[in-house]
């Protein structure tokens, strides 16, 4: 039977009255991910679980995602700056090898990857996905791709992508839409959020949060899958 991966990303879970209906919204993509036949393996997150790093939003996020029957791998985002996990690994889900990498830079916004501990990882030439939550590409919305991964490491990522034609895929979250790219001749694809996502603004200098349809990934060895979401639509948008 084919392996296959559901990857979540950037619910930006908030606790209160004003919780913009991440709770909901994640809730939903729960039940999306139970409904998938075959069940995924495993899922992984992309970062940014909670909003406001709080104890109170982590908890609610691990109540939200209980209902989950394989394992659940987090990786942290720049919203995660409290975030208590089990740090930059790698993992083993039916016939990939996932690499987990840490990008959070703490106190800022943009990216860091260590891209020394990433070549260690990459060393086993298994069938690969790097998962990591600042995408290693510029999307050309410019107030995302300045808070993402500095050229210079992009450059050197490619460079370390090309050295490993192992890597089927490398994926990411933290834009709040799903974009395609190559790096090194390595597909890379972004994640939209299980809640509000980033409008199509090609070519700007911000980016507006809107509440636009809610979708995830479902990875194969082969392909990636855009899987949308059944949820209550939101009203609220938020500019930046």
């Amino acid at each position: 039977m084919t392996t296959t991966l559901a990857q979540l990303s950037d619910p930006h879970i908030r606790v209160g009255p004003n919780d913009q209906r991440s709770a909901a919204a994640l809730e939903a993509a729960v039940r999306s991910v139970l409904a998938l036949d075959p069940q995924p393996v495993a899922v992984i997150v992309t970062g940014d679980l909670a909003d406001g790093s709080t104890p109170a939003e982590y908890a609610r996020f691990r109540e939200l995602i209980a209902p989950l029957r394989m394992p659940v791998h987090v990786i942290p985002g720049n919203h995660d700056q409290a975030l208590d996990w089990e740090g930059p690994r790698a993992v083993t889900s039916g016939d990939l090898r996932i690499v987990l990498c840490d990008t959070m830079r703490p106190g800022r916004d943009d990216g860091h990857l260590d891209l020394d501990w990433l070549a260690g990882e990459l060393a086993p030439a298994a069938p690969t996905i790097v998962a990591m939550h600042h995408p290693p590409v510029p999307i050309g919305i410019g107030g995302l791709d300045a808070i993402g991964l500095a050229a210079a490491q992009r450059t050197a990522l490619a460079e370390l992508l090309h050295r490993s034609p192992h890597v089927v895929r490398v994926v990411a979250g933290h834009v709040h839409r799903t974009a395609f790219a190559t790096l090194g001749g390595t597909p890379v694809v972004t994640c939209a959020s299980t809640n509000l996502q980033a409008r199509l603004e090609i070519g700007s200098d911000g980016f507006t949060i809107v509440p636009e349809p809610p979708a995830f990934l479902v990875h194969t060895l082969a392909v990636a899958h855009v899987q949308p979401v059944t949820a209550t639509r939101r009203s609220c948008v938020r500019s930046r």
